[in-house]
C-alpha cells in the first residue's frame, strides 16, 4: 500500500468518526424530552456498531435503580425482567459498571459470565457484549450496552467512536434531567399561581379563597389560623406563588420542629465565635428569604426572646445575627400560622400581645375538615388518584360504604389524616375499587346512613344562596343570572 493510499484511509476513517460523533450530536441536542433523546441515539449506535442489540439505562438518584429507558431488539422474558426487577447501582452487569465507572468488553461467550446475575440474560446467548459508563460532570448517568448472539469482532475505531460517543450522551442525559427538575419546579409554582390542589366547594373554603385572592399583594402581615392538617403551608404558597414576589424565594419554617436554642441561629444566622461550633459567618433563614416570603408555621412555639426578635423584624425589618451587633435589613413578607388559640396565649403570658397585633393585620381561618363535608369525596378521589399513580395502581372509584364513612368521620387529624387513609387504602385495595374494608378500622366503623344531604334539591339551594349572595339579596338579578323568571326563583325560595 503506498503512503499516500494509506493516509487516504485513515482521513476516510476519521471522516466516518467525525461523521458519526457529529449526527449523535445532532441528535442529542434536538430535544429535552429523555425518551426521545435515548430511543434515537440508541438506534444510531445499534446501526454504526453493526450489532444485534442494545439497551440504555439511566440511574434514578432518588432509589440508585437502573431505569432500563430504552432498548432495542430484546426478547420479551427480558423486556419484561429488566422493566420489573430493577437492579441498583452495584447489582448485575449494568450496576457494576455503573457503580465502578469501569467499561466491560465482552468478546465471547457473554452470557457465561459470572457478573451477570438475571437468569434471562443467561438465557439470551449473548456473544458479544459492551457496558459503557454514561458520565456528566464527573459522574456517572447510566448506562449504555450494546450485544450480539453471533460471533463478532469489533473494529477498534468502531469502540472508540463508541468511546467518544458516550460523552454527548451523558451530557444530555444530565440536560434532560436538569430540565425535568426545572420544569417540576415551574409547574409546582403554577399550580400555587392556579390554586391547584387546593380542593374547595364548601362555602367556608370557597370564602377562604376569595380572601385568598384579594389579599395576595398586599405588604401587611398575615396569620394564618387553623387545626393541624387544614393546609396552612398550603395556603401560604398559594399566597406567595400568586404575589408579585411568585419569583423569589419562599422558606417554610416549623418553629416547633426546631429546638428553641437552634431556632435563634437558624432564623437570624449567626457570626464566627458567637458559640461553640460557630467556625465561620453563617447567614439564616431570613436572609435566605431577602426579597421573598418566609412562612413561619407554629409561631406560638417561639420563645419571649425571639417573640421580641420577631417583633423587630415585623417593625422595621431589621435583626442582629447570633453574636453581632451589626443590624441586618431584609425585604421580606412574614405569613405566620397557628393552631393554637393565641389571644388565650396572651391572657397565660405565653405570647406577646403587641407581636400579636402585628402578625395578625389580616387573619385567615381554615375550618376543620369536620366542618367542610361537602370537600370529602373531592378530596377523597384527589388522593385517590394521586396515590394510585405513585403506586401503579388504576384505582377507579371509592364505593358508597366507603364514602359514607369518609363523610360521616369526624377527621380530627383533618386533610393530613384523610389523605393518609385514602394512601392505605390505595395500598390494600384488591380491585380497581377502595371498598369500605381497606379503609382503617376506625373510619371503617362510621359506615352507614349520610349525615349529609347530597340531593340535587340541596345543590340546588346553596347555588341560588351563592347567586343571591353575590348580587346581595337583589333577586330581580339573580334570577337574571340563574336564567329563571322572578315567579319560578320566588316559588323556589319559599320551598326553602
Amino acid at each position: 500500500m503506498s503512503e499516500k493510499s494509506g493516509l487516504s484511509e485513515l482521513s476516510e476513517a476519521g471522516n466516518k468518526k467525525l461523521s458519526i460523533l457529529y449526527e449523535i450530536a445532532l441528535t442529542v441536542g434536538k430535544s429535552l424530552d429523555l425518551k426521545t433523546i435515548i430511543d434515537d441515539v440508541l438506534e444510531k449506535v445499534i446501526t454504526f456498531m453493526a450489532v444485534d442489540a442494545g439497551v440504555i439505562y439511566v440511574i434514578d438518584e432518588e432509589t440508585m435503580e437502573m431505569i432500563p429507558v430504552s432498548f432495542r431488539n430484546l426478547s420479551k422474558e427480558v423486556v419484561n425482567d429488566l422493566c420489573t426487577n430493577k437492579v441498583k447501582v452495584g447489582e448485575c452487569m449494568c450496576g457494576n459498571i455503573a457503580q465502578c465507572d469501569k467499561e466491560v468488553i465482552i468478546l465471547e461467550k457473554a452470557s457465561e459470565d459470572p457478573r451477570f446475575t438475571r437468569g434471562v440474560l443467561k438465557k439470551e446467548g449473548m456473544e458479544f457484549y459492551a457496558g459503557l459508563p454514561l458520565k456528566a460532570r464527573n459522574r456517572v448517568v447510566g448506562v449504555l450496552c450494546v450485544i450480539t448472539h453471533e460471533r463478532y469482532a469489533p473494529d477498534p475505531e468502531l469502540l472508540d467512536i463508541l468511546r467518544a460517543a458516550t460523552q454527548p450522551i451523558g451530557l444530555a442525559i444530565e440536560n434532560a434531567r436538569m430540565f425535568e427538575i426545572t420544569k417540576k419546579k415551574s409547574d409546582a409554582n403554577m399550580r400555587y399561581w392556579n390554586f391547584e390542589g387546593i380542593i374547595a366547594n364548601s362555602p367556608k373554603m370557597l370564602a377562604v379563597l376569595d380572601l385568598v385572592r384579594k389579599i395576595t399583594d398586599v405588604p401587611a402581615s398575615i396569620l394564618i389560623y387553623g387545626e393541624s392538617g387544614t393546609g396552612k403551608e398550603l395556603i401560604a404558597r398559594a399566597l406567595h406563588f400568586n404575589s408579585v414576589r411568585k419569583d423569589r424565594p419562599f422558606i417554610a419554617v416549623n418553629c416547633a420542629s426546631i429546638h428553641e436554642n437552634l431556632l435563634e441561629s437558624e432564623l437570624f444566622g449567626y457570626v464566627r465565635g458567637a458559640f461553640t461550633g460557630a467556625n465561620a459567618d453563617r447567614d439564616g433563614l431570613m436572609e435566605a428569604a431577602n426579597s421573598g416570603t418566609i412562612f413561619l408555621d407554629e409561631v406560638n412555639a417561639m420563645s419571649s426572646n425571639l417573640q421580641a426578635k420577631l417583633l423587630r423584624v415585623l417593625q422595621d425589618r431589621t435583626f442582629f445575627k447570633v453574636g453581632s451587633a451589626q443590624p441586618h435589613t431584609v425585604d421580606i413578607r412574614i405569613i405566620a400560622a397557628t393552631n393554637q388559640n393565641l389571644e388565650e396565649a396572651i391572657k397565660s403570658k405565653q405570647f406577646r400581645e403587641d407581636l400579636y397585633y402585628r402578625l395578625n393585620v389580616i387573619k385567615i381561618d381554615l375550618p376543620p375538615l369536620r366542618e367542610r363535608a361537602d370537600d370529602i369525596p373531592l378530596l377523597s378521589r384527589y388522593f385517590m388518584n394521586k396515590c394510585g399513580k405513585k403506586m401503579e395502581k388504576d384505582i377507579r372509584r371509592i364505593s358508597e360504604s366507603a364514602m359514607a364513612a369518609l363523610i360521616n368521620y369526624s377527621w380530627p387529624g383533618n386533610i393530613r389524616e384523610l389523605e393518609n387513609s385514602i394512601e392505605r387504602a390505595v395500598i390494600v385495595s384488591e380491585t380497581d375499587e377502595i371498598l369500605l374494608e381497606d379503609l382503617p378500622p376506625g373510619i371503617a366503623a362510621f359506615a352507614g346512613e349520610l349525615t349529609v344531604e347530597w340531593t340535587l334539591e340541596k345543590a340546588e339551594r346553596d347555588h341560588i344562596a351563592k347567586v343571591l349572595n353575590l348580587v346581595e339579596g337583589n333577586k330581580k338579578k339573580a334570577a337574571k343570572l340563574l336564567g329563571l323568571d322572578a315567579t319560578t326563583l320566588w316559588r323556589k325560595l319559599k320551598k326553602e
